[in-house]
């Protein structure tokens, strides 16, 4: 006997809708709800499109709000930090995303204050808590010297921002899958216009026409599907649909893109434990204690300072450990804090030595987060707020809650340890993943792009800066795209573009036979995981991409779409084909071209070739830009 069900939602193919406004922002996550709120505080008129539903898209939830430099009680300010950054990095990150970060992140905060969220301890649930500053209520993570990350109430976040779109009337198209952008005369390298997409329940195809365009569609692999695809469920922290479609599209426009190559091994797969659900001693569960499974404590070791912590003070103060560390610089705390040495090792050698102890029975896994064992102000911060805070990890506060699971009594179990070596990190190998990240579309000071009308905030950006960044170049980019707005008329669509992309967009729910999405894009992540990794040579890289040309020309012209769900997600894989092929013509690039000082970029000209060009070291402080820092961000702040 057969089973079908019922496509529940009516479809048409057929049917073009057309919408005008001032600034279209694509992606309604954090970005791009700055963004649009932005935007429309300065008098444009605004839409916003988002494959889901603006309500909920993007990370949502928010546990510690990082970068606050400009936090009047912190004692690194923003020009010291970039410093810092710079000093870290070698300068390989563009500074453009973290420099305004560090100069905004707090006033932001405010901003998100006052429209709703909650970012204090005003019921006292923390007082006398060390990392609490009694006048302001503030409550501080990681480094309590420092003062550059807080606590927060994240899943107030999202609430307040849709609050504010409803409240200044923005249209919010949900579930349109945006596909492509317009451009004038419908070539590559000239004036973004608008963008076009399909509805992925009714099928219906849209075209969007606005005076400027802001891409907040997260990072290139922010859904995992370039390396880490197995054919089954989706990553727990992130949207399925973060799969690099507004990268795809800028390129295709004629943007310029760069640090392709920026990718390494993760702790992000699908069918993994709960992101941040599981005990560790990092990010959401600092500076929780580790025990082994016969409750003996893993020690904490401080690198910088070369001696052991002996109290759980000391991993919170750098004070007491004899330098000031730096809370969230370059990336993430792990780069520079305390840790313990089972679990982010300074090197391969440090973290096989760790295995070795475990092999000899000096530790006995599973390793457990000894919540019990805490004080009790952190065992609280760190499970009743932290854990229920971040992302969407509220789901799994409330499962373990309503299981039973007590933080003053019971230990959680810690599913990965090390983070070195690749299969040697996690107790479920395939939890370890590559993923790329910090890569992105070049922008200026304004958050604008090569190409006129189209700017860009978030994790689009290259090297932007989690929740705290995705706010501020959101609501800087919402801005600078209003003002350019106002001076400039409406484009005219070319047709003949509209047509090609309607074609292309349907072509696969006019096959009967084919295969499935799914097979294509577990067979680029085969290709991805096998050929482009850090053992690449030219050799795999060029083997890499004569299967995903095939791929290509082969595979993805059998596709199949029953319904607008499939669709969408055949559309998805397609852009992850796209991306994958971007990346490994990057890195191919740079092989060939041996030292790059700068930054190299690519971008697709109009005659269909692929031009790259390499920028000098610190071109965002070189001409026609200002010198410093300072004066970049004095001169391009729009308030």
């Amino acid at each position: 006997m057969e089973f079908s069900i019922e496509w529940p939602y009516p479809v048409n193919y057929e049917k073009v809708n057309e919408v005008e406004t001032d600034v279209l922002v694509i992606g309604g996550g954090i970005a791009g709800s700055w963004a649009a709120i932005s935007a429309a505080k300065r008098g444009v008129k605004v839409a916003v499109i988002d494959e889901m539903d603006v309500f909920s898209a993007g990370p949502a939830g928010c546990d510690h709000w990082n970068f606050a430099f400009d936090n009047p009680a912190c004692k690194i300010k923003p020009d010291e930090a970039i410093e810092i950054l710079e000093r870290i990095t070698g300068g390989r990150v563009t500074g453009i995303a973290r420099y305004v970060t560090f100069n905004e992140s707090f006033k932001t905060l405010l901003e998100l204050e006052r429209l709703g969220a909650k970012i204090r301890d005003t019921e006292d649930e923390f007082k006398g808590a060390p990392f609490r500053d009694e006048e302001t209520k503030l409550l501080y993570a990681y480094d309590y010297d420092i003062k550059s990350s807080i606590r927060v109430w994240g899943q107030t976040f999202r609430q307040a921002l849709y609050a504010e779109l409803m409240r200044l009337r923005i249209p919010l198209y949900n579930r349109i899958l945006a596909t492509s952008l317009l451009t004038e005369g419908g070539k590559v390298g000239t004036r973004v216009i608008g963008a076009m997409g399909v509805n992925i329940r009714t099928g219906e195809f849209y075209v969007f026409k606005s005076r400027a365009t802001v891409l907040c569609t997260g990072g290139m692999d922010g859904a995992c599907r370039i390396w880490s695809y197995w054919g089954y469920c989706f990553n727990s922290l992130s949207s399925p649909s973060l799969t690099g479609v507004g990268h795809m599209m800028a390129f295709n426009a004629g943007a310029e893109l760069a640090h392709l190559d920026t990718f390494g091994i993760g702790m992000r797969s699908h069918g993994e434990m709960p992101s941040y659900g599981t005990g560790n001693p990092a990010n959401t569960w600092y500076p929780c204690t580790i025990v082994d499974a016969k409750g003996k404590e893993i020690p904490w070791v401080d690198e910088y300072a070369k001696k052991t912590l002996k109290t759980v003070e000391e991993r919170t103060r750098s004070s007491l450990r004899g330098y000031e560390a730096v809370a969230g610089v370059p990336t993430w705390p792990a780069e520079l804090f305390p840790k313990p040495i089972s679990h982010y090792p300074s090197s391969k050698e440090a973290q096989d030595d760790f295995f070795n102890r475990i092999r000899m029975g000096e530790y006995v896994l599973p390793l457990y987060a000894d919540l019990p064992g805490m004080p009790e102000h952190e065992r609280r911060a760190i499970f009743g707020l932290m854990v229920a805070q971040e992302g969407k990890t509220w789901i799994l506060y409330r499962n373990l809650t309503q299981a039973g699971f007590d933080p003053d009594k019971d230990m959680l179990q810690s599913y990965w340890f090390g983070a070195t070596a690749p299969l040697r990190s996690a107790l479920d190998p395939l939890e370890i993943i590559y993923r790329q990240g910090g890569g992105g579309i070049v922008h200026d000071w304004d958050f604008r792009t090569n190409l006129e009308g189209l700017y860009v905030a978030g994790d689009a950006c290259i090297y932007s800066s989690e929740h705290s960044g995705a706010a501020v170049t959101g609501r800087w980019a919402g801005a600078k795209a209003a003002d350019y707005a106002k001076e400039v008329s409406f484009g005219e669509i070319s047709w003949n573009q509209v047509e090609r992309e309607r074609q292309r967009v349907y072509a696969p729910t006019k096959r009967s036979k084919g295969i499935d999405w799914k097979e294509l894009n577990v067979a680029i992540c085969k290709v991805m995981r096998t050929y482009v990794n850090d053992l690449s040579n030219e050799e795999m890289l060029k083997i890499a991409l004569k299967w995903l040309d095939e791929m290509e020309q082969g595979e993805a012209n059998r596709l199949v779409a029953r319904n607008p769900h499939e669709l969408a997600r055949t559309l998805e894989t397609l852009s992850v084909l796209s991306n994958a092929k971007l990346i490994v013509l990057y890195m191919l690039e740079k092989m060939r071209r041996g030292e790059i000082k700068g930054m190299l970029t690519m971008r697709l000209k109009d005659n269909g070739e692929i031009e790259f060009k390499e920028l000098p070291p610190r071109w965002w402080l070189l001409p026609p830009n200002a010198p410093t820092y300072r004066e970049n961000y004095e001169k391009h702040k729009p308030w």
